[in-house]
């Protein structure tokens, strides 16, 4: 582990752990690994991902390109 706490986010888990960690074979997670899980369901699906790929989501998040899966406020359900 890294030492870092944690993070608890809109009801998602996000840790920052050892690549060597991941029990996930198919590829190299190198030094260190980000693990993504539901607070309400943190013994289920667990989604890792590369230092590489979490940064190129965070810079999406950041440019916008996933804001047409947002719930438009102004629709009536």
């Amino acid at each position: 582990m890294t030492g870092q706490e944690p993070i608890l986010s809109d009801g998602v888990i996000i840790e920052f752990i050892d690549g060597r960690d991941v029990p996930v074979q198919h590829k190299d997670f190198g030094e260190r690994a980000v693990v993504m899980r539901d607070a309400k369901n943190p013994e289920g699906p667990i989604l890792y991902f590369t230092e590489a790929e979490w940064d190129a989501f965070i810079a999406g998040v950041k440019d916008g390109e996933f804001d047409d899966l947002l719930e438009d406020p102004t629709e009536a359900p």
